[in-house]
Order: C-alpha cells, then sequence, then structure tokens
C-alpha cells in the first residue's frame, strides 16, 4: 500500500520523492515507525527501526517479531516525542494513514509516509502481502518478504490439515471488564480472513469495522449452540472479565460453558500482518484439534 501512499497530500512529503529513488538514497536507513503493524512488518523483514512509537503496548499486543532493546520509545502512537524525534536524524517516518492528519509538524523533521491501514472488501491476508512487499521495496529486503509470505502460507496450510476433522462453528472474540460485553471478529479482518482460509466456520456473521471487529452483548454468543468460543488473553483484563462472568447466569447457560469448549489463547493483534496471521493459525489450529469431530 506505499504505492496508495504516494498519492496521499504532498504536505507529508517534506521533498519530491519516489519509491525507487528512496530505495537509491538512503543507505544506511533510519526508520521510524509511528504504528504498531507498521513496526511488525518492519521487523519482519529484519529492518530494525531506530524507534518506534509505545514499545510495551508494541510488546504486550504483538510481541513477535521481538523488538530489540536498542529501539528507542517514542511514546504515544498519536503524540511521539518531537524533540526526541529531532535528535534522532530519522530519514523516514512511516505512519498510518488515519494518524497522518495529525502529525503535520513531524514534516519538519524528516519525510512522513502514510501507509493504508485498513483492506476494505480486499482480504486482510492479500493486502498484508502487498504491505509487505512495498515495505520491502523501500527497504531492500525482497527476499525477506518473500520468504515471510511462504512461512505465513505453510503456516495456515498446515493448521488447515490439523483442522481438517473439525466442524463445529467457532466463536473469536475478546471479553470485555464489564462481563457483558464482547468484541467480535469476522468479515475480512486478519483474523476472520486466517478463519475462512482454515476453512473454519466463523458463528458470527454479522457486519464488522474496517478492522473486522464489532462490539455485541454476551447473548450473542448464545446464537450457535454448537460453537467452540475462543478469546484471547488479555491479562489481567481478562482475569476481571471472567471473574465477572463467573457471576453471570447467562455465561454459565452457554452451551460452550456447560460443555467445556472454552479456549483461552495468547492475545493477537487483531490488526496484525502477517507475522500476527502465522501465530493466529498455529495457535488455532492447534487448539481447535482438540476438538475435533469424533
Amino acid at each position: 500500500m506505499l504505492g496508495a501512499a504516494l498519492a496521499a497530500p504532498v504536505a507529508f512529503l517534506s521533498a519530491p520523492w519516489s519509491l525507487a529513488q528512496s530505495v537509491r538514497s538512503i543507505a544506511p536507513q533510519r526508520l521510524v515507525s509511528l504504528d504498531l503493524l507498521i513496526t511488525e512488518m518492519l521487523l519482519t523483514l529484519g529492518e530494525i527501526p531506530v524507534a518506534v512509537a509505545n514499545i510495551p503496548l508494541y510488546r504486550r499486543l504483538v510481541a513477535s517479531p521481538a523488538l530489540p532493546d536498542s529501539v528507542e520509545d517514542l511514546g504515544p502512537l498519536n503524540e511521539p516525542n518531537l524533540e526526541f524525534l529531532q535528535r534522532l536524524a530519522p530519514t523516514r517516518v512511516l505512519v498510518a494513514d488515519w494518524q497522518a492528519p495529525g502529525l503535520m509538524p513531524l514534516t519538519r523533521i524528516a519525510p512522513v509516509l502514510p501507509i493504508k491501514m485498513f483492506a476494505g472488501k480486499t482480504p486482510a491476508l492479500v493486502h498484508c502481502e502487498s504491505l509487505l512487499s512495498d515495505t520491502a521495496e523501500l527497504t531492500g529486503r525482497q527476499m525477506e518478504a518473500n520468504t515471510a509470505i511462504a512461512t505465513t502460507n505453510a503456516a495456515i496450510d498446515a493448521a488447515r490439515t490439523l483442522l481438517s476433522g473439525f466442524s463445529r462453528p467457532v466463536y473469536i472474540c475478546r471479553f470485555n471488564r464489564d462481563g457483558r460485553n464482547i468484541a467480535l471478529f469476522g468479515g475480512n479482518g486478519m483474523l476472520g480472513d486466517v478463519a475462512n482460509r482454515l476453512n473454519l466456520r466463523n458463528a458470527y456473521k454479522g457486519r464488522v469495522n474496517g478492522a473486522g471487529v464489532t462490539n455485541a452483548p454476551l447473548s450473542r454468543l448464545a446464537d450457535e449452540p454448537d460453537a467452540v468460543i475462543v478469546h484471547f488473553d488479555r491479562g489481567a483484563e481478562t482475569d476481571v472479565a471472567l471473574a465477572r462472568l463467573e457471576e453471570s447466569a447467562l455465561w454459565h447457560a452457554l452451551p460452550a460453558v456447560r460443555n467445556n469448549r472454552i479456549v483461552r489463547m495468547p492475545v493477537i493483534y487483531p490488526s496484525g500482518g502477517l507475522r500476527s496471521a502465522e501465530r493466529f493459525a498455529t495457535q488455532i489450529g492447534t487448539q481447535l484439534a482438540k476438538f475435533a469431530d469424533g
């Protein structure tokens, strides 16, 4: 999607620029990322940024690829430390397109490249492959991109084989602290697209936002009595949610709860890239294979 980013307002670039010129002129590059997916993509390619925004959030939600200790933390995603950023002297700052309008001051420090994050009607994994390939062109790491794409597809193929004996519908969700509401994943979002490639029947077929998620009441989990409920472990937040669910009569009435068809899965960033998709496919394949038919 870097190609589409070039169509963004020219104010985000401090000088006339083209992708080919960028590859030739920056050696070595000093890239900065202000978005979790962009950080994941750079690290997937073996390109270590000099700084990223919100390192603790990356390590909690994305985690893999691991972020080296040498990478500096610029603070919040939408409010990076501009004085520190200027001292770092980056050659380019990569931001999500939705962040760009609020980050105009960064153009006084380095060229700012907005990248379209959401896939729209395009399946998320197709979009992620395109994003990674374009980022590889920017960094001169196409071989690494090809390897990452092949590795992700192989992981999905392996998980699909593992799930060949599984036929139940699946809810993919995150419990809210209040114990009454949930986030449901589906559609063309990354998690929904991986589930589709695994030939899983997503129990939620309703509308989702651009990130492939919607908010819903807990009662939606009763729509498919035969389903397995997969939810993401967000540490203390999930502990609080589960404690409140234990006090809920509706929760205990769900067939999945009564029959122990609940999977608490290590957190996956739902707007992540190919590495996140690979981890999700491997995790859900391993977990759901335990509920295979027969």
